[in-house]
């Protein structure tokens, strides 16, 4: 029977090891989908750009940020993003996703030097700037607006400042539809000047 001990011994922990193993894969895959789930949720919400190429309407991506977790595409707060980008895209000459980027970016920037401003913020505070129809550069006006508040002006001084320089809107004459009329060739009966 002493024998027999050892090789039973070894059996039995084998036997141990492989129920253990075999049950580890089954108690751990469930809670590995939920963290994916989790994180699926809000990746949206946590995307701090939006490439050129991607199709996520900036509306619902600001929406999402706003909200700190990912919105339905039929959210009112993803309307109200959508009425304020098209606002300004009547006004400045980026795209709505150029713009939705432009002001996550300022975001993000006067928070690294202290001076937090809501996205949301930074275009109702723009709007002013560029009248309809004018195509102003969205992203100009944010750098000129980050460097007056990183020279230490407060928000209202900066405003004001970007305010005061703020070009005045060209009316621009429409083009006459119909094309020049060239010369007509002189002919050997009219007497030359």
């Amino acid at each position: 029977m002493t024998a027999h001990t050892p090789l039973m011994a070894r059996a039995l922990l084998a036997a141990t090891l492989a129920l253990a193993l075999a049950g580890c894969p089954g108690d751990s895959e469930p809670e590995s989908r939920e963290r994916v789930a989790a994180s699926v949720s809000d990746a949206l919400a946590k995307r701090g750009w939006l490439e050129p190429t991607d199709p996520t309407d900036p509306a619902r991506w600001l929406a999402s940020r706003e909200a700190g977790s990912d919105l339905p595409a039929d959210a009112p707060a993803v309307a109200g993003w959508q009425t304020l980008l098209r606002e300004a895209d009547q006004r400045f000459g980026e795209t709505d996703r150029m713009i939705a980027n432009r002001a996550t970016q300022l975001e993000a920037m006067l928070a690294e030097i202290g001076m937090p401003e809501s996205t949301r913020q930074i275009l109702d505070e723009f709007m002013p700037f560029a009248p309809k129809g004018s195509r102003r550069g969205f992203s100009d006006l944010c750098q000129h607006y980050y460097n007056l508040r990183k020279q230490g002006l407060s928000r209202a001084d900066a405003l004001a400042a970007l305010g005061a320089e703020t070009p005045r809107a060209e009316v621009v004459a429409p083009a006459d539809p119909r094309p020049p009329v060239a010369p007509s060739p002189m002919t050997p009966a009219e007497p030359r000047p």
